[in-house]
């Protein structure tokens, strides 16, 4: 039995990347006559998502350049207007609260414990998001739909229940717990272009006679052996000094996390997924085979083949590693449309960047891997003790649907075209997105490793680093693992 169900296959594609914006001043939405809902307020209410990031556009802007970042006046403007419609159609007014990373956390676990929360929403990522539902933090959306009191005097329209249907709904996406059968986290509906493919650097390919990567994902023969030798061959000391230094040419550089992902995903493994074994229970699968067979690669990537560069000095600046691929002497990296164009800002790799879905691990097949680690991605949640959740959750679906039910708008795909480099690229991506292959939650992010026996002891080097094996990993985590699905997971078993 699967303890979680994605009742929608398609993730959120953050907003931010679109850079939506043009030209204008705020009006009283000159174009439509507005009908008021039926939960109108009578006095105008606020309403704060709690979030990291400024987002546009709320009641805090009144011109679509407020956007510093405006790149596509029509879809600004649309924008716009449906905040001002929503604003009449309720009588409220809707901002962002950029509490930042840590202070969202924060405030979910002081506030909404204390019975006041700070917002009225929050923006969470799965990797906090879930245990803050797993504590009580939030309503169920069968709750506020279908027994709050708005619900009962029919206050809420039935397309905006149609989410807890089977056909769902184009809008906003939800995510089941079956561990009670209810939903709590949505988000904005969209197509799914939110994975990270395996980026490659086609003139080293050439430059040192390599079989392309994707040739080799045509052929069917894209699999860990292949891509750890071409990972030997591009890992060069072009300083000629000896040692090898981030200056050097590597086989791989990226972040570490969203390697062990990729590398777990492409294995059909997971470390701490909600997988029953048979009993009605579930149990870690940090020391099962295709998890050791991901965790032995890990450590031959960095330890015993040394084709890619991880010290402790890139924890303290990330982007080193991440954006590293741009000098153009990195072989592979993780490769997303926003590290792209993070990195790559003037596009100087715009005709010798690749792309390729993972290759396949001993225990994987590529028909059948996901691509996509569902535990990442931007959600919302209504916080539990908030007043007229109805009310809340009702302005944030009119409010991710901008485009007035025009998907063809909505899933407008020039920015991830642009940043993807070529055609070719692009529907590597996009195949991605449309694989019918199961959705992974995979937890091992929530959980805390013993401090001497953090994954990194997998990878790092340098003087100052104490390498571990895999095997002393394993046996010092497993039960902290299976712990912490016990205390989550197995209570009623």
């Amino acid at each position: 039995m699967s303890y979680f169900k994605k009742t929608v296959a398609v993730l959120l594609v953050a907003v931010m990347a679109l850079g939506i914006v043009a030209c204008g001043k705020k009006e009283e939405n000159p174009n439509n006559e507005v009908t008021k809902s039926k939960l109108y307020q009578e006095e105008t209410r606020a309403i704060y998502i709690g979030t990291w990031y400024e987002s546009y556009y709320t009641s805090a802007h009144d011109d679509i350049n407020d956007n510093p970042n405006v790149d596509n006046i029509a879809e600004a403007e649309m924008n716009l207007n449906n905040m001002r419609t929503i604003e009449q159609k309720y009588n409220i007014e809707l901002y962002y609260d950029n509490l930042t990373w840590n202070g969202v956390i924060e405030s979910i676990n002081t506030s909404i414990m204390a019975g006041s929360p700070e917002s009225d929403v929050y923006m969470v990522d799965m990797q906090f998001g879930l245990p803050a539902v797993l504590a009580g933090y939030a309503y169920d959306l069968e709750y506020i739909l279908n027994e709050s009191p708005e619900a009962q005097n029919g206050m809420i329209e039935d397309k905006y229940k149609d989410i807890l249907t089977d056909a769902g709904s184009n809008i906003v996406k939800t995510i089941q717990f079956t561990t009670d059968g209810k939903h709590y986290l949505f988000g904005a509906n969209a197509i799914d272009l939110g994975g990270m493919a395996l980026g490659y650097n086609m003139d080293l390919i050439s430059q040192y006679g390599l079989t392309d990567p994707y040739e080799y994902f045509l052929n069917g023969q894209w699999n860990w052996d292949n891509w750890l030798a071409e990972m030997q061959t591009l890992t060069q000391d072009t300083n000629s000094d000896g040692a090898m230094s981030p200056d050097d040419m590597w086989g791989y550089r990226g972040a570490w996390t969203n390697l062990l992902i990729q590398l777990l995903m492409s294995n059909n493994a997971t470390i701490a997924s909600l997988k029953d074994d048979g009993s009605g229970k579930i149990t870690e699968q940090l020391t099962s085979k295709p998890a050791t067979e991901v965790l032995n690669f890990l450590y031959d990537m960095y330890q015993t083949y040394g084709v890619s560069f991880w010290d402790a000095d890139c924890d303290a600046d990330w982007n080193d590693n991440v954006y590293a691929f741009a000098s153009g002497n990195i072989g592979f990296w993780n490769s997303a449309c926003w590290i792209t164009q993070e990195a790559d800002p003037d596009q100087n790799l715009i005709n010798s960047m690749g792309m390729v879905t993972w290759p396949t691990g001993p225990s994987g097949n590529a028909e059948t891997n996901p691509n996509i680690n569902s535990t990442t991605g931007t959600y919302y949640m209504i916080p539990a003790g908030i007043e007229n959740p109805a009310l809340i959750f009702c302005v944030l679906y009119d409010y991710f649907n901008w485009y007035n039910d025009d998907l063809s708008i909505r899933d407008n795909t020039t920015w991830f075209e642009e940043w993807c480099y070529n055609e070719q690229n692009f529907e590597v991506l996009k195949s991605m997105g449309d694989s019918e292959s199961d959705y992974v939650f995979d937890l091992w992010q929530q959980i805390t490793f013993a401090e001497e026996y953090q994954i990194r002891g997998i990878i790092e080097t340098g003087a100052d680093a104490t390498p571990i094996t895999v095997a002393e990993f394993q046996q010092a985590n497993k039960q902290l693992v299976q712990d912490y699905l016990d205390q989550n997971f197995n209570k009623s078993n």
